[in-house]
Order: structure tokens, then C-alpha cells, then sequence
């Protein structure tokens, strides 16, 4: 019975582990550090923590500190204002939920090293402490980093999003040749179908990307051959 239990033990934990291999990309190799840094080994750290999370934060036991970044919508003249009509319904005036939770590091000014709770016990700042040595993601020299930042950065510190696919939006079938939200999605990376894509209804950074998948280029949930990311929600 004990040598039994011992090999499922072993066998989990070599599942585990395959698991978080398949994390990879960008967000895996943070944790098995780059030229600029020695890093602490860890995957799930930058993102999310056990312990002292920030209870205020985008998505669940979070780990990064609130930013105070502003941002201009897509169709937006002015930070803090919601963008123009598309597809029938206005984007929020700030990003929501999951968009939030990705530009903590894709804002091109954060520093992807800045956790709320660092490694170890008693290591908690609500402001952020940096455990890495990354520093601002302009000073990484691995080009796969320096292309993180999705927001430009505008005077005053704000970030435009006004050229990028519209975000933090309500989905709305039939407008811009949105497909039903019962659409079957075949070969989709953590979906089944279109309502899946989306967070409270609406269309967010992981509506397309699958932050915890990087099977396909840029975690996205279906390459773009044939522009499949695209047509999968439009009709073409």
C-alpha cells in the first residue's frame, strides 16, 4: 500500500510539473531567468500568491500591486472617458477584470518583477517589492520581453489602447458580424464555444489569449492561420 501511494505521489507530481512546463513562453521563462537577473525558480509568483494577496486585485488571490495607470479606450478622446459606440454597445471607461489583470505587466511601464507578496515569509508590500531584478520591462533585453508593453505610453503616464482590438466591451451577436454566442469554436485553446471567450458578457485580452496555455504563438487560444483567431467570432 505505501510504495502505491508513494508512485501515485510520483506520479502527480510528475503531471504537475508537465503542467507548469506547458506554462512556457514569456510567463515560464520569467521564472528560469534571462541575462538580466537571477530569479527565484517560480512560475505562479508573478501573478498569483497563497498568501497576503492583494484582495483588491482584477482576478483572484493576486500578487501584483494596484496600478495607477490611466488609459485611453479604443474610440476614447480623453483618459478615463468610454470610447465611441462599436458593435452596438461603449467599452468601459478604465480596462475590467482580466484586461486589468494583464496590463499590470503589458502596460509597458510596470515592472513584471513587482509582486504585493515576495518569496518567503513576512515579504508583503502592498506597494510592490521587486524579486527578480527585471526592473521596468523597457530595460529586459530579451526582445520577447521588450514587446510586452501593449499600452503606448502618453504623457502624464497614460496608456493608449485606441489601436488596439476594442477591450473591456459588452459582446453583441449581430453587430460587426459578431457570430451567436452558442457558436461552436473547433480546435480552441480553453473554449467550446463563443460565450466562453468572454468575462461577464464581455470581450477582454483573454477573450483571445489563454494566459496559462502557450501551445500556440502569443498564448493565443487558436493560431491565426487563415486569420482563424479572427473569423472565429466575425463572419468574414
Amino acid at each position: 500500500m505505501k510504495s502505491k501511494l508513494i508512485l501515485n505521489f510520483a506520479i502527480t507530481l510528475a503531471l504537475s510539473k508537465s503542467l507548469l512546463a506547458g506554462i512556457g513562453g514569456p510567463h515560464g521563462s520569467i521564472a528560469s531567468g534571462d541575462s538580466s537577473a537571477t530569479d527565484n525558480g517560480q512560475i505562479c509568483i508573478y501573478c498569483h500568491t497563497p498568501h497576503a494577496a492583494n484582495d483588491t486585485g482584477p482576478v483572484p488571490i493576486w500578487n501584483k500591486p494596484s496600478s495607477t495607470q490611466t488609459y485611453l479606450m479604443y474610440g476614447a478622446t480623453a483618459p478615463g472617458m468610454a470610447g465611441q459606440t462599436i458593435a452596438g454597445t461603449l467599452t468601459d471607461a478604465t480596462p475590467t477584470d482580466q484586461t486589468l489583470a494583464c496590463l499590470s505587466c503589458h502596460d509597458g511601464v510596470s515592472a513584471i518583477d513587482s509582486v504585493v507578496n515576495a518569496p518567503g515569509s513576512g515579504r508583503s508590500d502592498v506597494n510592490g517589492i521587486a524579486i527578480g531584478g527585471y526592473g521596468a520591462i523597457a530595460t529586459i533585453p530579451n526582445a520577447e520581453y521588450k514587446s510586452v508593453g501593449v499600452a503606448n505610453s502618453l504623457s502624464g503616464g497614460s496608456g493608449d489602447l485606441r489601436n488596439d482590438h476594442p477591450v473591456s466591451l459588452v459582446y453583441a451577436p449581430g453587430k460587426a458580424g459578431l457570430k451567436p454566442l452558442n457558436t461552436t469554436l473547433v480546435g480552441w485553446k480553453g473554449a467550446n464555444q463563443i460565450s466562453d471567450l468572454l468575462r461577464n458578457g464581455k470581450v477582454q485580452c483573454t477573450s483571445c489569449h489563454d494566459v496559462h496555455n502557450n501551445t500556440n504563438l502569443m498564448y493565443r487560444r487558436i493560431n491565426n492561420d487563415n486569420s482563424e483567431l479572427c473569423i472565429g467570432c466575425h463572419v468574414k
